[in-house]
């Protein structure tokens, strides 16, 4: 078991900690770069504007480089300048944020300049400035880095081979925190979260709005913008901004908690209050077990999408490591703990060869398991449904209609019924009374509980009224199930929002006969219905909204099965 040490502080530099304002940090740097006015590829849509940026960088003290609309070479030497800026000492804190057309390679993702043409995975570098590339430079200050991307929005840009528009995977070094997202909730997000004192990475992410990512080092213990009260006022004056600054560096130190991350400490405060913590963390590192697991983890050179594949895996087999998204996070390391345990391994938290083949294995098996007790499920559901099908008169009068879709909304014969029961309302409709037929239609035209009920006082047995107390009926089921399905819907903007990911559950739910309609990442009616006869063949709780817990039992056995 690894020892830790640590040494003792006074009482003043730990009041310190807890009491001192941002702006008693050493210098900040804030390298802002927005582009909107492209010279080949059309205006971009969506780029925050910079003038509100600088202002809230400018209102948390941060010293600010760059400027808006670059060229490719412009991008590169503010890059540069920035560069020479953050090596200098003195700078504590680093944030980079970038803002307009992005285009994706296999490993990069880059900013064009507005001077951008003939894009593509051989040019990309020389058209535009590397997010791999700044995020190494934010790695410099780890704990107290931050790199945003706001990328432009609904744009086809003319690219060659080898990119595509927008932000892909690139690797987020250790100690950056990184965030992605629409320009508004961006730019609400750092002056009312991120920036403010007081606030911890952590409760920043957790604070993030829809539409945003954010991920990479989320610390509980540390905040990017500081300390929230007022100075200790026996704290001499002059020893303020360097103390605060040499804590704040080692808390994230701590965090990070690598050898990396010790030594930086030791290269910027050779000399300082926790130096003999460093040096003693240092040497319990170097031939520590947790050391070793940490290496042979890395020999296993897993790249995102296998790291994604490891978060599923773990996920279908019951062990949540709270996303899929290649990043392995605590959530992540958690899980892989939990399944070591399982396996009566030493609970490392880091993947061995081994450790990974058996999870491979066992994930294919489950896939393969929950795929034909889906299956199963399926089958015994669609008999039951044909069979309350010619039970109830095979839809030949409106009450039999009625009893179907009330208990088989989505049945196999749904829309069959449906068009059926349409045409009878059609034909009551002609014959009803002007009034009764007028009411008829504001309660459709509203569709809601209220609407219906008023209609059936003033119609109780009126032309309409079995169509609006099935109606009826059906909101106040789904008003019981709100909360849920609310939940899952705000679920699916992370799990399925992009359009690849869309396209991905179409055409897995096709494969398996469930119909959802034209393959093309339109969640229509026709999807809902199917993704709720696949949950409630999988024992999962019907919303129609693909949750974490619908897309890992989804693609289980599409991308999980392994030969």
């Amino acid at each position: 078991m690894k020892t830790r040490r640590f040494s003792l502080i006074s009482a003043g530099a730990f009041a310190l900690s807890l009491c001192l304002p941002s702006a008693a940090w050493s210098e900040s740097l804030a390298l802002i770069l927005t582009n909107r006015s492209y010279d080949d590829f059309g205006r971009a849509w969506g780029v925050a504007e910079r003038r509100a940026l600088v202002e809230v960088f400018n209102d948390a003290g941060f010293r600010i480089l760059g400027a808006r609309d670059m060229s490719a070479a412009a991008l590169r030497k503010a890059a540069v300048e920035a560069q020479d800026a953050a090596g200098r000492d003195g700078i504590d804190r680093v944030a980079i944020v970038l803002s307009g057309h992005f285009v994706a390679g296999a490993n990069d993702s880059w900013l064009l300049g507005t001077d951008a043409a003939d894009v593509s995975a051989i040019t990309a570098g020389a058209e535009g400035l590397s997010v791999s590339a700044l995020s190494g430079l934010a790695s410099g200050h780890p704990g107290q880095a931050l790199v945003v991307l706001i990328p432009s929005r609904g744009n086809d840009l003319p690219l060659g081979p080898g990119v595509k528009p927008g932000i892909d995977d690139f690797e987020i070094p250790q100690g950056v925190t990184f965030a992605s997202g629409p320009s508004g909730a961006v730019q609400n997000w750092l002056g009312m979260s991120i920036l403010t004192p007081g606030v911890s990475l952590s409760d920043a992410a957790q604070n993030a709005p829809d539409g945003m990512q954010v991920m990479g080092f989320l610390s509980d213990g540390v905040s990017f913008a500081g300390a929230a009260a007022a100075a200790d006022p026996e704290q001499p004056a002059a020893d303020v901004p360097r103390a605060l600054a040499e804590l704040s560096f080692w808390n994230a130190v701590r965090d990070i908690e690598t050898r990396d991350a010790f030594e930086r400490y030791l290269q910027r405060y050779p000399q300082g209050l926790f130096a003999a913590d460093a040096r003693a963390h240092i040497a319990d590192i170097r031939d520590a077990p947790q050391q070793r697991a940490r290496a042979n983890e890395a020999a296993l050179d897993l790249d995102r999408n296998a790291r994604r594949e490891v978060q599923r895996d773990l996920s279908l087999l019951g062990f949540d490591p709270r996303g899929i998204d290649g990043v392995f996070g605590p959530g992540s390391r958690a899980a892989i703990r939990a399944h070591q345990r399982s396996l009566g391994m030493p609970e490392t938290g880091y993947l061995s060869a081994e450790q990974l083949r058996i999870l491979r294995r066992d994930a294919a098996r489950r896939a393969d398991e929950l795929e034909r007790e889906a299956q199963e499920r399926r089958e015994a559901e669609e008999a039951r449904d044909r069979a309350y099908w010619d039970s109830t008169g095979r839809g030949r009068d409106e009450a039999g209609l009625r009893a179907y879709l009330q208990r088989y909304p989505d049945g196999l014969f749904a829309d069959l019924a449906q068009q059926r029961l349409s045409r009878i309302d059609d034909d009551r409709h002609r014959e009803a009374e002007a009034e009764e037929r007028n009411a008829w239609d504001r309660a459709r035209a509203r569709d809601t509980t209220t609407a219906y009920r008023r209609f059936l006082d003033g119609f109780p047995n009126g032309t309409f009224a079995e169509a609006a107390r099935a109606r009826l009926a059906q909101l106040e089921a789904d008003d019981g199930n709100k909360k849920q399905i609310e939940a899952a819907r705000t679920e699916e903007a992370r799990v399925a929002g992009s359009q690849v990911a869309r396209v991905l559950v179409e055409q897995r739910l096709s494969q398996i006969g469930l119909e959802p309609g034209i393959v093309d990442g339109s969640f229509d009616a026709r999807t809902r219905r199917a993704i709720r006869r696949f949950q409630k063949a999988a024992n999962l709780p019907v919303t129609g909204y693909v949750t974490q817990a619908t897309m890992v039992r989804l693609l289980a056995s599409g991308i999980l099965r392994r030969n």
